[in-house]
């Protein structure tokens, strides 16, 4: 009996193998061949799901927007509000190995988007996708009572943005304990039910 191949499994599995040579040497260790060897493949399996570099790239960006993703949504039918902002706001930073590798990853991708157009499209979609996150987050605490009155939910969403932005960046660069970070979120937030100065 031919074995049954799980295809999920496997593309999930190439993925993590390109993440690794990203993580470990930059997109430019990122090969068909390199991949295959990595992924403990033979190159002909890897063409057959993969043809390109640029699908290689492509898919593995896309999967890092969905694990971001899947992991917001989870947070999202938390009963506590405020629980709820945080948490899902977390999940953007890279506190952690995985969001970490993750971060890099969707980096270093970025950095080849002028070479793939595709690249490019993803990240404009993921961008436009925490943009509308952070909008929805501050409407949130607009409702809670979170956000005075005298602050513009656009105007604190695109604040909110450039923050978590600057932060992760900042974070790749110069690792902060996880629990400083947290704290600087939650006076982050706290001053937004403040009066605009």
């Amino acid at each position: 009996m031919p074995k049954v191949i799980d295809h999920d499994q496997r593309k999930a599995d190439i993925a993590a193998a390109v993440w690794r040579l990203i993580v470990d040497s930059g997109v430019s260790a990122v090969s068909l061949r390199t991949v295959a060897a990595e992924a403990g493949l033979v190159l002909g399996s890897l063409r057959h799901m993969f043809p390109t570099k640029a699908d290689l790239l492509a898919h593995s960006m896309q999967l890092v927007h969905a694990n971001v993703e899947q992991r917001v949504t989870a947070h999202a039918s938390g009963r506590d509000p405020r629980a709820v902002v945080m948490a899902i706001l977390l999940e953007l930073l890279p506190l952690d190995a995985r969001r970490n590798a993750e971060m890099r990853v969707n980096l270093a991708l970025i950095a080849e988007a002028p070479a793939h157009p595709r690249l490019a499209e993803l990240a404009e979609k993921a961008q436009h996708a925490v943009e509308d996150l952070c909008r929805q987050l501050c409407a949130l605490l607009a409702q809670i009572g979170d956000l005075h009155p005298t602050r513009d939910v656009e105007t604190e969403a695109t604040r909110l943005h450039a923050w978590i932005d600057g932060t992760a960046f900042g974070l790749l660069v110069v690792p902060v304990d996880p629990a400083e970070v947290e704290q600087r979120l939650r006076d982050y937030l706290k001053d937004l039910a403040a009066p605009l100065r």
